[in-house]
């Protein structure tokens, strides 16, 4: 009974560290997941951009207003100094001076929109900005969460295969290469305990000389379906 009690014990220590170890797996992908922060960041840099290029589309539309401006000043300024005499000339100028004043509506008109398109894009870059910085303090925080639990787990770990290390030598060689091959073949569940009078792992159903077997004598046996070793328990 010692040896099957001897490879049950191992197959737990066995088992709790594959799932201690794939949980820290688990923890440490998840601790290497940016993906948020890097939407937020990248967020930010296209609001930042976008921010810059409406900034720059007002200070021409501002620059082409001034311009203009000018130029209508230096019309009117021409139209009534009276140095020009030639009606034909006058009237060019006038015609020129309307010209330019409608089109300096027009302009004022993509002034107003693109300082609009300013104020909606400052707005945006501060909500992505607030926004990263709340994803940037989650992280932050579920990190910490994160680096706690995976010390514990190294600290199980630690622990859980000073156990095996002092377990090993309570086993036959051939009886565990046996064990190792299952626990390779089955995934990862090499001896598994009798319950309710069936297999545990596949649920078999045994017969009672089968059972007797697992108790009465010092041989392993094994499921007849799945083929790992019983445990009477």
């Amino acid at each position: 009974m010692s040896q099957i009690s001897n490879l049950y014990r191992l197959q737990q220590i066995d088992s709790n560290l594959d799932v201690a170890i794939n949980s820290l797996k688990a923890i440490e992908r998840e601790l290497l997941d940016d993906i948020t922060v890097l939407a937020g960041t990248q967020a930010v840099a296209q609001a930042e951009e976008h921010h810059k290029s409406v900034i720059r589309k007002l200070r021409e539309a501002e620059d082409k207003s001034y311009e203009t401006r000018v130029k209508i000043e230096l019309a009117e300024a021409s139209l009534y100094g009276g140095k020009i005499q030639n009606p034909k000339e006058l009237q060019e100028l006038q015609n020129e001076i309307a010209s330019l004043k409608r089109f300096m509506i027009i302009l004022e008109d993509k002034q107003l929109e693109a300082m609009m398109e300013v104020e909606d894009s400052e707005s945006k870059l501060m909500w992505v900005n607030e926004e990263l910085k709340e994803v940037q303090s989650k992280q932050m925080e579920n990190n910490a969460k994160l680096n706690g639990e995976k010390t514990k787990l190294l600290a199980q770990i630690e622990r859980l295969e000073a156990e095996r290390k002092a377990t090993l030598p309570t086993i036959p060689a051939p009886d565990l290469g046996l064990y190792e091959q299952l626990r390779k073949n089955r995934k990862g569940v090499a001896v598994v305990k009798i319950a309710s009078r069936a297999c545990s792992a596949c649920g078999t159903t045994l017969t009672a000389a089968l059972i007797q077997t697992t108790q009465s004598t010092g041989q392993l046996v094994h499921c007849p379906t799945c083929g790992r070793i019983l445990y009477p328990g």
